[in-house]
């Protein structure tokens, strides 16, 4: 993706702890005919004794990304964080209007994972995306014997992480003055995405000085 140099994102930690904070994704792989395919799925970061990152999921086997999984073709995940629109009248100067927002772009190369893998990628995510019910359910509590049935609707993958590129659009580039009235008007907005932006600009540039 494009990203200008003063909105670059280039820790290795910080971006795969984004990409744990913000794990439903959107994974695009392009068919035969050269058409790429979109699925919006939860997407986990896996990072091995070796520190190798990958990312594992799972799509219906009725979804045709199903069967382009371990092509030679790179994949694409994009992890997408809170956005807000930057409206030029709170500037102290003409300028244009903008948006703030925060994403990572992953590339790499997928193969199908084994049941036996499958079955453990089910497992965590279920204990994950439990923790905070009420009353969480988990594989332990269903039979193995329904949960592998389950799993012959679905296909799950591992893609190794071979490129990240982030981008943190925060207002970077204005001077105190101006970044400070943007997160002031931020604020003031009733919706929690520019609260979250708000936030992130603060923290960024507070950490800069």
């Amino acid at each position: 993706m494009y990203v200008p140099k003063h909105f670059q994102e280039n820790d290795r930690e910080q971006l795969l702890q984004f990409i744990r904070a913000h794990s439903f994704a959107l994974l695009v792989l392009t068919n035969e005919a050269g058409v790429p395919i979109a699925t919006h799925l939860p997407i986990e970061l896996n990072i091995n004794t070796n520190d190798t990152a990958r990312l594992i999921g799972h799509v219906s086997k009725a979804n045709p990304q199903a069967k382009l999984f371990g092509a030679d073709s790179q994949a694409l995940a994009v992890f997408s964080g809170p956005h807000a629109y930057i409206s030029s009248s709170w500037y102290d100067h003409v300028n244009v209007p903008t948006w703030n927002y925060l994403s990572v772009h992953v590339y790499g190369r997928t193969r199908v994972l084994t049941d036996d893998e499958t079955f453990d990628l089910l497992r965590k995510q279920v204990d994950k995306y439990e923790a905070a019910s009420a009353c969480p359910v988990s594989i332990e509590s269903m039979t193995e014997a329904y949960v592998r049935q389950q799993m012959k609707g679905l296909v799950a993958f591992e893609m190794t992480i071979e490129t990240m590129q982030g981008a943190a659009k925060l207002s970077q580039n204005r001077d105190d003055v101006n970044h400070a009235a943007i997160i002031d008007q931020l604020r003031q907005r009733d919706d929690i995405e520019s609260h979250h932006v708000a936030d992130e600009m603060e923290r960024r540039r507070e950490g800069v000085k």
